[in-house]
């Protein structure tokens, strides 16, 4: 059968649902010590002294590390370690190595910290004015960039209709179901680290750029990791401080956060607000936008990227060409902010679409009418920022997005009869994905016959090594139970990036079909050789090379089974006694792929968010298995679901953080949950050998808008904030 296109089940989790999966906590190494951070309870202040002559004092207690700064790009002199400020809550100021975990924790209450409060700064807007530094007395605007195309101030002036609103996507954390964690073990001037990370090649060579003086190489292993969603890929201050202490106490050592301590510490995302103004015409074709776009960073200023991927893409899929961002990067005292499931497409999703909603209010037009009246006709298309939308039709999704929303509107108009609050909201959206630059694959036979195909590219839990066995499977014509998929280790193969931004199945899915096409050139080679044929001759056919001559054959457990037998004997095939083969796939642009989500939603008297129906519709080109593309669309929408009424992280007018648990930060359970129902089209397909683009962010990016203006309609209250205030949905 072929593979591709198959809902094929996923050959990765027979594991996961055994519990033989290893974490990073599962891994158990002789003499291995434990970590524990003591970390700031104050957001700002000047640090005098840290006493641990206390904490050495416990038996167990190995050692403490204090005032460990290195040099990282975009992160601030007291990185990883507080040694002259503290700068948030949750900051490491000293890090505790026991021989146990427990006394690790225990020697904390023993350390001393001396410090001189500082003014927090907590407001992203008034940290503009820039009279209180909020880090190392550096300017609070650590990012300051302006995109600019055409002439938005004169079309705004010329506009018929002007919109102006403050727009606000709140500050979340990635709740990912495994907290971080880290391992390091010191071996003869070496390290070997395993991790819970999605892109072991990268922390590699983040780690030997630090301590490439200490060690003569670094391994990074890829434990089994329980999700990331962008937030285990940048370097944080624990990476360093495990790695540093392993060198200076050539032992393994060992941490990994409780859940308050991630909550605390892990890259936070989104922060964003716009202060927009935008203009149409009565008619309702958008000409115009000016957007002032703050994002507040924390106290780093890693994390600026994000709002110029949200600038580039403000005008989203729509014809606009009349744009002004102005970006502004501010630093503040809460945890630095970094990439989450969207990475900067959610946000401009969030803004383009109510730009919509909010004209098609004002204009008193339908939101499918003004949607279609100024979405892209032609494709490619270069939008004013310079982003090539490569291929698709999006007309022809949105016509059928309209028949969901028709039909969820007279659901919902036959449910407000009954006098209950019920609303529909629909967005569209495009999608910038396959981040690059390439990624690698090798494609290996086993002695046993079997195929193992190892990639660059580290999978935590999107399925995509049943994906790519697919691939394989069919480009080799063999069972796809004879193809094994591993990744995550940097010793198996050279060099590779990670999973981030959707471009696993792309990159690294085409790396894997060319070696797997290189690999069959080679089984003819050695095949022909081993049956003594000319190799012009020799046919590669599912599984087997075969002589259209003579018809001689052999399996490619044959020619395996033939390379590794005769142990002690010479090879006189004047060929090379290989059957492995590795490629790297890059693409020269990103991939562009949309859709449009549709939501059905009532509201109930006492603020609940209930969601009654639900259809997402992506094109993402070749789908190689739409039970996997499925689960990710499925998961995206309820995340999604978590950022509009649920998820927040809050601070204090201080900076004091004041959801440090799950009791406080309310994500998603099976209790809020719904079905969702996705179809896809494969109309816009990417110039890849295999024609595939992304879908693992696509559905958060779509499901902010919808939701929201669902809610909207349903309460009769205008939005521009999410997580929306609760106060707006009581009755």
């Amino acid at each position: 059968m072929p593979y591709i296109g198959a809902r094929i089940k996923r050959i990765e989790d027979p594991k996961f649902i055994t519990g033989s999966a290893r974490y990073v906590d599962d891994i158990e190494v002789p003499g291995t010590l434990y970590m524990a951070i003591l970390r700031s309870t104050v957001p700002h202040a000047r640090l005098l002294r840290v006493n641990y002559e206390d904490a050495l004092k416990i038996p167990g207690v190995v050692g403490v590390i204090t005032g460990l700064n290195i040099k990282v790009e975009n992160r601030p002199r007291n990185f990883p370690m507080a040694r002259d400020e503290i700068l948030y809550v949750g900051q490491p100021i000293a890090a505790v190595v026991a021989e146990d975990r427990y006394k690790a924790y225990d020697a904390l209450d023993y350390i001393q910290v001396d410090y001189e409060p500082l003014p927090a700064v907590v407001d992203p807007e008034r940290a503009l004015a820039d009279d209180v530094k909020a880090v190392e007395g550096m300017s609070n605007v650590g990012y300051r960039k302006t995109y600019r195309a055409g002439n938005p101030e004169i079309e705004l002036s010329r506009s018929d209709v002007v919109i102006e609103a403050k727009l606000e996507i709140g500050r979340v954390y990635p709740a990912a179901m495994e907290p971080r964690g880290l391992l390091a073990i010191y071996q003869e001037g070496k390290l070997t680290v395993y991790a819970s990370t999605q892109a072991p090649h990268y922390m590699r060579k983040f780690l030997l750029d630090a301590f490439r003086d200490y060690v003569s190489d670094i391994r990074v292993v890829q434990a089994d990791t329980g999700g990331a969603f962008g937030s285990k890929m940048f370097p944080y201050p624990e990476d360093y401080i495990v790695t540093y202490a392993s060198i200076i106490y050539r032992r393994p050592v060992k941490w990994v956060a409780t859940r308050r301590e991630d909550l605390l510490s892990t890259y936070h995302s989104r922060a964003q607000i716009h202060r927009i103004k935008a203009g149409f015409t009565r008619n309702g074709e958008w000409k115009a936008l000016i957007d002032e776009l703050i994002i507040d960073l924390g106290a780093a200023t890693h994390g600026y990227y994000l709002a110029d991927i949200t600038a580039t893409l403000i005008g989203g899929p729509y014809k606009i060409r009349d744009i002004l961002v102005e970006v502004y990067g501010v630093r503040t005292n809460k945890t630095p902010l970094d990439q989450y499931r969207g990475a900067g497409r959610p946000e401009a999703a969030f803004v383009y679409e109510r730009i919509m909603d909010m004209a098609a209010d004002e204009l008193k037009m339908d939101p499918v009418e003004i949607r279609r009246k100024n979405l892209v006709t032609e494709l490619p298309y270069t939008n004013p920022f310079g982003h090539k939308y490569d291929s698709g039709n999006y007309l022809h999704l949105l016509s059928i997005a309209e028949g969901y929303y028709r039909d969820f509107e007279r659901r919902a108009e036959e449910l407000r009869r009954q006098g209950r609050r019920v609303g529909v909201g629909l967005s569209f959206y495009i999608e910038q994905n396959n981040f690059g630059p390439w990624e690698s694959a090798s494609v290996r036979v086993k002695s046993d016959g079997k195929v193992l195909v190892i990639i660059g590219a580290a999978p935590h839990g999107q399925g995509d090594a049943t994906a790519i066995a697919q691939i394989v499977a069919d480009e080799l014509g063999i069972d796809i139970g004879q193809v094994e998929v591993s990744w995550g280790d940097t010793e198996l193969i050279g060099e590779g990036f990670g999973t981030y931004g959707s471009r696993t199945l792309t990159l690294a899915g085409n790396a894997a079909l060319l070696a797997a096409r290189k690999l069959k050139d080679r089984l003819r080679r050695v095949g022909a050789a081993l049956m003594g044929v000319n190799y012009e001759d020799v046919v590669y056919e599912n599984g087997y090379v075969r002589d259209v001559k003579t018809g001689k054959s052999l399996s490619i457990k044959d020619i395996a089974n033939a390379l590794t037998t005769n142990v002690g004997g010479t090879w006189p095939y004047g060929v090379e006694p290989s059957l492995e083969d590795t490629a790297y796939f890059g693409l020269s642009d990103y991939t562009y792929p949309y859709g449009s989500h549709i939501a059905l939603v009532e509201v109930t008297e006492e603020g609940l968010v209930k969601v009654l129906d639900y259809v997402a519709i992506d094109d993402i080109g070749m789908v190689v298995n739409p039970m996997l593309a499925e689960g990710q669309v499925v998961g995206g929408v309820i995340q999604g679901f978590g950022e509009v009424a649920l998820e927040e992280v809050k601070y204090d007018s201080d900076g004091n953080p004041l959801t440090q648990t799950f009791s406080e930060y309310w994500i998603p359970t099976i209790m809020e949950s719904f079905n969702v129902k996705w179809y896809y089209l494969e109309e816009g397909k990417s110039n890849a050998p295999l024609p595939t683009k992304g879908i693992a962010e696509g559905p958060l990016i779509g499901v902010l808008p919808a939701l929201t203006r669902a809610v909207e309609n349903a309460v009769g209250r205008r939005i521009t904030r999410i997580p929306i205030d609760p106060s707006l949905l009581v009755k």
